[in-house]
């Protein structure tokens, strides 16, 4: 409405825009979903709250689009709702200051960000998301731990792991936040280059010398040795070359059977590797999100529970994975 005012509309279309695709398609109705499949009488109401939100939600932002698109909002306001036999009979819409839960508002802020991280880190470890992992580690700055598990169970479904943990650092950069990570048991695994532009003036004539014998050094030795002294000697041909952190670039990288993805001071690692029960309920995915594609090329209602479908063409490790996993499918797809 304010940026309406002050003819910033591309301002006001991308906040159109944003909440529809990113907090109403991409959020609120994948995690209200499977309350929406659920067919349970006790929880009747529950659905119906949903969809009156749903109903709502959609409702004002057509009001809302009716300035730049104005036959469009038209033809749905009144094939659609049609309260009223026009749209410009309709009220512009208020905010309610008294619904906003600013607290719940930061959480979701958040879990969004760590489901953004950790696709990123599925991409990394070419894992579809709606693979099922066993695994995931979160680690955010201090405080934020107690914001997060407001939403516990819903970023766990987000993220779609068996479980998950959320560690909390002071450091967020070099050997401070390796030390630290190391000492939550983080499975990481040091990466360290020198900093030439340091080590020239220590090194001299010897540099050639030094970068040779670093290349053969473990990496953990040095961490010790800077955990340890704050400084890593080098002996290059008898001469003593003492190095300290500022000499040291250093990242880390994850142990194998893990990928990680960052962003800023948030990290993400998931676990890469999948027993058989993992990649079952990955395949059962796979197979709903067929199944429901099919459904609507035929134009099937989404609340249609239909008698029969048919899965053709599956190898025999693939049937004998998902044979105890039917009702769960017919579940996803809505058949009986």
């Amino acid at each position: 409405t304010e940026s309406n005012n002050e003819c910033k509309f591309h301002e006001s279309a991308s906040a159109i825009e944003d909440f529809l695709i990113n907090s109403l398609s991409q959020i609120y109705i994948p995690i209200t979903k499977p309350e929406l499949w659920n067919d349970d009488e006790n929880k009747k109401d529950r659905r119906h709250v949903i969809y009156a939100i749903i109903a709502e939600s959609l409702k004002t932002l057509d009001i809302l689009i009716h300035p730049f698109s104005p036959f469009t909002s038209e033809y749905l306001y009144t094939t659609t709702f049609g309260d009223k036999k026009s749209i410009l009979l309709e009220t512009w819409p208020k905010s309610t200051p008294t619904l906003v839960n600013e607290s719940v508002e930061e959480s979701f802020d958040i879990m969004n960000e760590i489901v953004s991280v950790c696709a990123a880190a599925r991409m990394k470890g070419k894992l579809k998301r709606r693979w099922p992992l066993k695994h995931a580690i979160i680690c955010v700055e201090k405080g934020l731990q107690k914001k997060i598990e407001l939403l516990s169970e819903l970023l766990q479904s987000q993220l779609n792991v068996e479980d998950y943990k959320i560690i909390e650092l002071e450091n967020h950069e070099g050997i401070s936040e390796m030390l630290e990570m190391k000492k939550s048991a983080v499975p990481v695994i040091p990466k360290i280059e020198l900093n030439r532009k340091t080590i020239g003036p220590k090194a001299k004539q010897n540099l050639g010398k030094l970068l040779e014998i670093f290349s053969e050094t473990k990496p953990d030795e040095i961490i010790q040795g800077l955990e340890k002294d704050s400084s890593f000697t080098f002996d290059v041909n008898g001469t003593k070359i003492s190095l300290d952190t500022n000499d040291f670039i250093i990242e880390f990288d994850v142990q194998e059977g893990f990928a990680f993805s960052r962003r800023n001071n948030l990290i993400g690692i998931i676990s890469t590797e999948r027993n058989e029960e993992l990649m079952a309920k990955g395949l059962i995915k796979d197979l709903a999100r067929r199944l429901q594609a099919l459904r609507k090329e035929r134009g099937y209602n989404p609340t249609d529970v239909l008698n029969t479908a048919s899965i053709l063409d599956l190898d025999e490790e693939s049937l004998s994975m998902i044979k105890n996993k039917t009702e769960e499918l017919s579940f996803l797809v809505r058949v009986k």
